[in-house]
């Protein structure tokens, strides 16, 4: 399956459904009076984190999600019907940004809020009062909410192998997990980050094989910089360094790819390391690792030849420890929760004309009274321009210099200005 670590995709809650104006009238009965049904909410849209799944590619190719509208309300006081809630699975680990800010992080199974659903329109029986028994007032649905969004997966894992090309990362993951990454004798087998399984006695923990490292892969060189971000979520980083191959260079490998590390984030190097010296059963590893232990003196490795696969339970222990002593270090730290507040500006009332005798209001709260108050009675005109009227926008009107006579335009809707009966 191809991976796919950043998408962007369109999401639209359900509108709610019209409320409407209706009256019983049945044989033998007298004035039944209003029995116009509400209408149904509109459906939510919830992301929910799904372990199976590893790529954001469904979303490549479905980019638009809309959930079910409500029913519109029926005659005899019949509610229309909610429209359901559209549950979306993603990977663990994605991230959905709105406006370069982030709304969601999806890390669990739990369900997450993206999108909300309008609310259901009043029926006529909602306005009935002492004063006006048979009221010819609704009022429709409104919108659902609806956003483009930029979903990042950051896969979840506890320990991130890194290393240059070639180092033996796939090697190592397939000996001491169930993952089947692809091996072979080049540079940059791994394209995309491949997850394990580890089991140690009657423990587990989650394993990334990410693609090589580069010197300067922090600034876009190789594969790097489309992959440091896998990362981040990891508590532990193993290296896994060629120490056998004659040409190779321990000290300056472990050096680049901390250096990539730091550049990239400056947590990154704060986190728990184990060093693992790969390709023990060849001639030059002896005098690697002295050299290595001359100049990182307090560093522990752990020898590993991937062909001869020894100390693979060294090296599971050593990554469980370090794994602990994150969780217990991240225990003791002071939680630092970062509250997102999403403040979607609204658009101010304006009036603009659009030829000589023609002007547009235009404005969020405005459109939201349009969408809310059809205007489909004598009633609902009267509370429409009241609502307006409460805005400001008829003032708004009289002081743009608009004349009797003159068209206004809200949307489609359309009436005639007279200041005498504004």
């Amino acid at each position: 399956m191809k991976f796919i670590d950043e998408v962007n995709i369109y999401v639209q809650a359900g509108k709610g459904g019209d409320g409407i104006i209706s009256f019983r009238r049945e044989a033998n009965v007298d004035k039944g009076g209003p029995d116009g049904g509400d209408g149904g909410n509109g459906g939510n849209i919830y992301f929910q984190g799904d372990p199976g799944q590893n790529t954001l590619l469904p979303f490549y190719y479905q980019n638009k999600i809309i959930a079910e509208p409500g029913e519109n309300g029926k005659p005899k006081n019949a509610f229309g019907a909610d429209g359901k809630d559209l549950v979306v699975k993603v990977p663990l680990g994605t991230m959905v940004y709105l406006n370069n800010t982030l709304i969601a992080d999806i890390v669990n199974e739990e369900k997450y809020l993206i999108a909300k659903g309008g609310k259901g329109g009043k029926g006529n029986p909602r306005f009935k009062s002492s004063r006006n028994t048979a009221p010819r007032l609704c009022e429709n649905g409104t919108p659902g909410q609806k956003f483009d969004l930029h979903l990042v997966l950051k896969v979840l894992a506890d320990v991130g192998f890194v290393g240059k090309p070639s180092a033996g990362k796939s090697s190592l993951l397939s000996q001491i997990s169930n993952a089947k990454p692809k091996i072979a004798d080049y540079d940059f087998t791994t394209l995309v980050p491949q997850l394990g399984l580890v089991k140690y006695y009657d423990n587990s923990y989650v394993v990334a094989d990410l693609p090589g490292l580069i010197e300067n892969a922090h600034e876009g060189r190789g594969l790097g910089i489309q992959f440091l971000k896998h990362i981040e979520r990891c508590k532990v980083i193993a290296h896994i360094i060629d120490f056998g191959s004659a040409e190779k260079d321990p000290i300056e490998d472990y050096r680049i790819i901390n250096n990539e590390l730091k550049s990239y984030n400056l947590k990154l190097e704060k986190l728990p390391q184990v060093v693992i010296a790969n390709k023990d059963d060849l001639e030059a590893f002896n005098e690697h690792k002295e050299k290595f232990l001359e100049v990182y003196p307090d560093i522990q490795l752990i020898d590993y030849s991937a062909i001869f696969e020894d100390n693979l339970d060294q090296i599971k222990a050593a990554l469980w420890q370090a794994l602990e002593k994150a969780r217990k270090d991240n225990d003791q730290e002071p939680e630092e929760k970062e509250v997102v507040v999403i403040k979607l500006n609204k658009e101010p009332i304006e009036i603009t004309r659009l030829n000589g005798d023609t002007w547009e209001i235009s404005g969020d709260d405005v459109f939201e009274i349009y969408d809310k108050i059809p205007v489909i009675s004598l009633d609902n005109l009267w509370r429409f321009n009241a609502k307006l009227k409460a805005l400001g926008v008829f003032e708004l009107i009289r002081n743009s210099g608009v004349n009797d006579g003159d068209t206004i335009k809200i949307r489609d809707y359309e009436f005639v200005w007279n200041a005498e009966e504004f």
